[in-house]
């Protein structure tokens, strides 16, 4: 067993720092598998991988102890296509659910490169029942995606950011596109937003970092960029795709697993999304 696993903590800041030191010491005495400690001001977050189950224990001891916060673990075995989330309160388990996706290596992605290892694009998508959805990002903006239909006719719909609800929509026929701004926003399904989410979240762990984040988090990535002349922007590919695994073309640099009768799906997103993104 495989496991990744994010668990965050949430609630009045003060009570976070005693939890952190509580749970701290828990998982020191426990001596399971490491971690890292990715936290902000109004939020705890841990994230694992393991090599066994999650470690439920240190946090559940340490939410009896602070009733007032909520724990929530999310995690995913790619390799078996399974996913979870669980909520714990007071120490006890207040909500757990559990989805089967499609098994690792089923998502396609596609990442393009400037010169000096600037992030043009960058997606993963999935066939989700009868559509394709999926997680798409470039240097300044990221967002999900859902598309409905062929490559001669289809519906493109994005999110603004990460946000819970489609913002935008291109309805493409015979090369020709129509552009909408919804209004209202239309609100993306619970089982859709779990599967958007873990894709993301797969998806940036293994090719993003960004400048946002802490710099003992990045501090790596920073080094490298500095040494090989690399500029930091909001979004970054990680060097080490950089350097060992994207591959030259068309005066920069690319990776791409879309066969011939997926290949629109990235060039739809390159000639809509990013084209009229604000």
């Amino acid at each position: 067993m495989n496991l990744n696993a994010t668990i965050t903590v949430e609630g009045d800041p003060g009570l976070l720092r005693e939890y952190r030191g509580h749970v701290n010491r828990l998982l020191e005495e426990e001596g399971g598998d490491s971690y890292r400690e990715l936290h902000s001001a109004e939020r705890l977050e841990y994230e694992f991988k393991l090599r066994g189950g999650i470690p439920f224990p240190p946090f559940v001891s340490a939410s009896q102890a602070f009733p007032d916060l909520t724990v929530e673990v999310r995690w995913n075995d790619a390799a078996l296509g399974k996913s979870g989330r669980a909520v714990i309160k007071n120490g006890v388990l207040a909500e757990q659910t559990m989805q089967s996706h499609a098994p690792g290596g089923a998502a396609l992605q596609d990442v393009r490169a400037d010169a000096d290892g600037g992030l043009r694009l960058a997606l993963a998508c999935e066939r989700w029942r009868e559509l394709w959805h999926g997680y798409v990002i470039a240097a300044d903006q990221h967002a999900f995606f859902r598309v409905a239909g062929s490559a001669g006719s289809c519906e493109l719909s994005s999110s603004d950011g990460i946000e819970a609800e489609w913002a935008e929509r291109w309805t493409v026929s015979s090369g020709d596109a129509t552009y909408a701004e919804l209004v209202p926003r239309e609100p993306i399904a619970d089982d859709e937003l779990r599967e958007l989410d873990r894709l993301a979240q797969e998806f940036s762990r293994e090719w993003i970092w960004f400048e946002e984040s802490e710099p003992a988090e990045t501090a790596v990535e920073r080094a490298r960029f500095e040494a090989y002349g690399y500029p930091v922007r909001a979004a970054n590919l990680r060097s080490e795709k950089l350097r060992k695994v994207l591959r030259p073309e068309e005066g920069g640099l690319a990776l791409g697993s879309f066969g011939e009768g997926t290949r629109w799906i990235p060039e739809l997103l390159r000639r809509r999304w990013l084209r009229s993104a604000k």
